[in-house]
């Protein structure tokens, strides 16, 4: 290493600073220290110096001069690239240690200043399991609306996956707040786990493939009744489904005809239908849960209210509902909805009586679950609103609710006979206001 050498050295250092991003910029000064560059920087210079300047001093303990001066030529050149290769690594393995990770903020910063997200991707998966550390003012910035729909359209789901991981859903501050955000975006989206989910179930979108991946981080996730609970996932569910129909947007092509919203070949509208596809995922998640005999507080009101609000914004039209283009069963896509979560209810309400009900040969009846009560109550609630509605379905859609008043599906010959009663008078009757 000479002189020039290591001027070249250090103009290849400042230019690789120059041309730098600004984030990529604020990463190399959070996992390169930069005073160690230096400090081998100036040892090298100092070998350069004691190699080249006339000193008259002869080499020390006898050693051949030749040997003394390949040896300041080596560590001269040594020091700089060695520091530079580690200076690399070190980037490379961005490992949020110590005080990195209050520091990272301004890295996360520079990357929503510039929409450049490729940088805090690559560290976010570096470091899943040491971000339950991270400071509340980085989490803030990390589960910005912005930043989450940058990277889940450009195909990564790091911000789902590091609110799969429990301990560090915990760890946040305001975790409830990361959850909306996120369940926000994955419900409008086009590349979400949550619409593959619903459609690899219900269809509406030909050729989405569910990838191995998705559904295993939705079944760690939406459909986990332990970390549904924890993330109170319900309710940004139902919050969005309920604010996109409150907006009205919707009314005047949800009340034409639905043909287009209740195709099952080729692309559907409800398939991109943010209010379909969180009833649909409230749906599968209460699924889950009977299924694995949890018996909660599971918010099934939140069908409910998604139900109600739909019915509001309904309308009957006349020219529209006896269309010939019109689907008689369900005309329009908000009659579909209506349909659909009644339907959901029902099914529901059939599978928690199945689950309740004694596994022994003998027909015997146990007290009804909270859930199956709850399921029976909401559904309920569906029918009686649409027998009652008035200008928002036609009669006929009216009636048809009506006669769905118990759970037909049911057979006497079965043990579940005896739970037929049960909900007849639970679900089947106008008014209650509780379960028995």
């Amino acid at each position: 290493m000479t002189f020039e050498g290591l001027l070249a050295f250090i103009g290849v250092l400042v230019a690789v600073l120059a041309i730098a991003r600004p984030v990529q910029r604020r990463s190399l000064s959070l996992f390169v220290p930069m005073w160690f560059l230096g400090a081998a920087t100036v040892l090298s210079l100092i070998l350069i110096v004691f190699r080249e300047a006339p000193l008259g001093v002869p080499p020390p303990f006898r050693w051949r001069l030749d040997l003394v001066l390949f040896g300041l030529t080596f560590g001269a050149f040594v020091l700089p690239v060695g520091a530079a290769v580690w200076s690399w690594i070190s980037w490379h393995r961005a490992k949020l240690t110590g005080n990195k990770l209050g520091r990272v903020e301004d890295v996360f910063q520079a990357a929503l200043r510039e929409r450049e997200f490729d940088e805090v991707e690559r560290i976010l998966r570096k470091n899943q399991q040491r971000l339950i550390h991270l400071p509340a003012g980085a989490a803030t910035v990390l589960f910005d609306p912005a930043m989450v729909e940058a990277l889940l359209n450009s195909h990564s789901l790091v911000h789902l996956e590091l609110l799969g991981n429990v301990p560090f859903l915990r760890s946040l501050e305001n975790r409830f707040a990361a959850v909306d955000v996120v369940t926000r975006a994955l419900l409008r989206s086009g590349v979400s786990p949550l619409r593959s989910a619903v459609v690899s179930m219900y269809g509406g979108l030909e050729h989405l493939v569910y990838s191995d991946a998705e559904q295993a981080l939705i079944e760690k996730t939406f459909q986990n009744p332990e970390w549904y609970f924890d993330a109170s996932a319900h309710y940004p569910l139902v919050i969005s489904a309920v604010e996109e129909l409150r907006s009205g947007k919707y009314d005047s092509s949800y009340n034409d005809v639905g043909r287009d919203y209740e195709a099952s070949q080729g692309i559907s509208a409800r398939s991109r239908c943010p209010i379909y596809l969180a009833a649909k995922t409230e749906v599968l998640a209460i699924k889950t849960a009977l299924e694995a005999g949890v018996d909660r507080d599971f918010y099934v009101t939140d069908l409910w209210d998604i139900f109600r609000s739909v019915q509001e914004r309904s309308r009957f039209d006349r020219s529209v509902w006896e269309s010939p283009l019109s689907n008689s069963e369900f005309p329009t896509p908000y009659a579909y909805l209506l349909y659909e979560i009644a339907g959901d209810l029902r099914d529901l309400s059939a599978t928690a009586v199945k689950t309740s009900t004694s596994k022994t040969d003998a027909p015997r009846v146990e007290g009804p679950r909270r859930l199956a009560k709850d399921l029976a109550l909401t559904w309920s609630f569906c029918v009686w609103r649409i027998a009652d509605s008035e200008g928002q379905v036609a009669r006929g859609f009216r009636n048809q609710k009506q006669d769905n008043r118990r759970i037909s599906g049911i057979h006497a010959r079965t043990r579940l006979g005896a739970k037929r009663d049960l909900l007849r008078s639970d679900a089947g009757c106008r008014g209650t206001g509780h379960l028995a």
